[in-house]
């Protein structure tokens, strides 16, 4: 008896709109950086490593699973020796094995200002 030919004998596209979603995620650059990351959601707190920064967003690295479409606080701990940066609310855009991407949707201006400056010195 041969076996039926089933879905999960052809390789799945499990993401068929992540290109648009990258695409969107990198509409600025983004800054090449590893540093470690806290976010929490309720009813959890995890922490991952950030793979790259941008004034819009960041890509996470964890083991943590996280649902695309939920919203998160985030504390960057950037390598610049002063306090965690802090992301008052963010967006899980995409998930993909153990990394998700997460747009920044509410900092305070104070962040907001730090965040920029330290971009600038990084990407001269």
């Amino acid at each position: 008896m041969h076996p039926h030919h089933s879905a999960s004998t052809k390789p799945l596209n499990l993401f068929p709109r992540s290109q648009t979603t990258l695409i969107f995620q990198r509409s600025q650059d983004r800054l090449g950086i590893v540093c470690p990351v806290m976010f929490s959601g309720a009813p959890f707190i995890g922490e991952g490593i950030i793979q790259n920064l941008s004034q819009s967003g960041c890509l996470v690295e964890c083991d943590r699973a996280v649902l695309q479409g939920s919203y998160i606080a985030v504390r960057i701990l950037l390598p610049d020796e002063m306090r965690s940066l802090i992301v008052d609310l963010a967006a899980v855009r995409w998930v993909r094995s153990q990394c998700f991407g997460i747009e920044f949707l509410r900092l305070p201006n104070s962040e907001h200002t730090r965040l920029a400056q330290f971009l600038r010195r990084h990407h001269s």
